[in-house]
């Protein structure tokens, strides 16, 4: 782990600070961590709302009832899915 011992002091608007905290916030990073990795060129990526699992999951369900064939192929698709969405990051 890194020993952070210098600050950098920057003046935002109250508008300013709400959207980078919200931007921080909807990566799963603290203010800090996301304006590092801005500052340092990185483009932090987004998490998918809890929703989008909850459709895969039902998916799965679904796929419970197919036969065997069809089971699969969706099992494999929701898999792909889920490994995308959390590869994205």
């Amino acid at each position: 782990m890194r020993n952070r011992t210098v600050g950098i002091n920057i003046r935002v608007t109250v508008t300013e600070k709400k959207k980078v905290t919200m931007l921080a916030r909807k990566c799963g990073l603290s203010l800090s961590e996301y304006l590092r990795q801005r500052a340092l060129g990185y483009e932090p990526g987004g998490h998918p709302p809890m929703e989008v699992f909850d459709v895969l999951d039902k998916l799965d369900e679904i796929a419970e009832q197919c036969s065997a064939q069809t089971g699969a192929a969706i099992y494999a698709q929701t898999d792909r899915m889920r490994d995308l969405l959390i590869g994205c990051n």
